[in-house]
């Protein structure tokens, strides 16, 4: 399908988009056949249109209201989901670290403005209002990625 003199079950790029047939298996089930991320009816392997799904941005939200009212109660991170493999620290301003966490996820393991690390605070506190810097660290195709800058913390 892709021009070239050989046929395509010889050819390692059936569809000549310089990605080779094994490797554009999305989903990772061991058969790129039934792979179609742009739903255009064609296969992945033979669309000549590079499909490879677009690596949402990871950014992080800064600012957290933990005042119960369902908005801004944690810390959400978009695009977390495609990073699972992260880690999120959070300093006061003194440098001490009031929350250390790995596998952050935005559901059930998030920083809701609570100490989590080495603090003077426990677990069960909330922090003071104020600003906070934060360290999250995630790693894109074998690349790791630092991402840092402040939030805060509101009641």
């Amino acid at each position: 399908t892709d021009g070239t003199e050989d046929v395509n079950y010889r050819d390692f790029d059936d569809d000549g988009d310089g990605l080779d047939t094994p490797d554009e298996d999305v989903d990772e089930d061991g058969d790129p056949t039934n792979d179609d991320t742009d739903d255009d009816g064609t296969p992945d392997y033979l669309d000549p249109i590079n499909d490879v799904p677009p690596v949402e941005a990871i950014e992080v939200n800064q600012l957290v209201t933990p005042n119960g009212d369902g908005r801004n109660d944690f810390l959400f991170i978009r695009g977390v989901e495609t990073v699972p493999n992260n880690s999120l620290k959070i300093f006061n301003r003194w440098g001490v670290a009031v929350y250390e966490g790995t596998g952050y996820n935005n559901q059930n393991n998030v920083f809701d403005g609570r100490s989590k690390g080495r603090s003077t605070f426990s677990g069960a506190d909330f922090l003071p209002a104020g600003v906070y810097f934060y360290i999250f660290e995630y790693q894109i195709d074998q690349e790791r990625i630092s991402d840092s800058g402040y939030l805060y913390v509101s009641k």
